[in-house]
């Protein structure tokens, strides 16, 4: 029920009522999730490569650069982190994500890319 609260609360009662499987089988709880994709770059011919608008925030082109938006939303991001320097890097957030869910998968982005820079 939506009482004007946003903070949504998980207490799955069985199996059946998981988070993956009410994704993957779109229940009525799949309201109480928030997907979110990343976005994919588009071609630029005058650079000759993939590019996101990161509206001035990321300066340097990266693997490691990303926008994660919600699927029913592609204009909006949620969350987007790309490099501005040699080891910095810039990481906007907004709601509904917390600064440490966004720190965690900002972290997670270095995992997978080592050695591609």
């Amino acid at each position: 029920e939506d009482d004007g609260n946003p903070l949504k609360v998980w207490r799955p009662n069985g199996d059946d009522e998981r988070m993956l499987t009410c994704f993957k089988k779109e229940t009525f709880y799949v309201d109480k999730l928030v997907c979110l994709e990343n976005k994919p770059p588009s071609w630029n011919d005058e650079v000759g490569a993939y590019v996101l608008n990161f509206n001035g925030r990321v300066t340097q082109a990266s693997v490691k650069n990303f926008q994660l938006y919600e699927q029913k939303d592609e204009q909006n991001q949620f969350m987007q982190f790309g490099r501005t320097g040699k080891d910095e890097f810039s990481l906007d957030v907004q709601w509904p994500m917390s600064l440490y869910q966004a720190f965690a998968v900002a972290l997670s982005s270095f995992d997978s890319k080592l050695g591609c820079d």
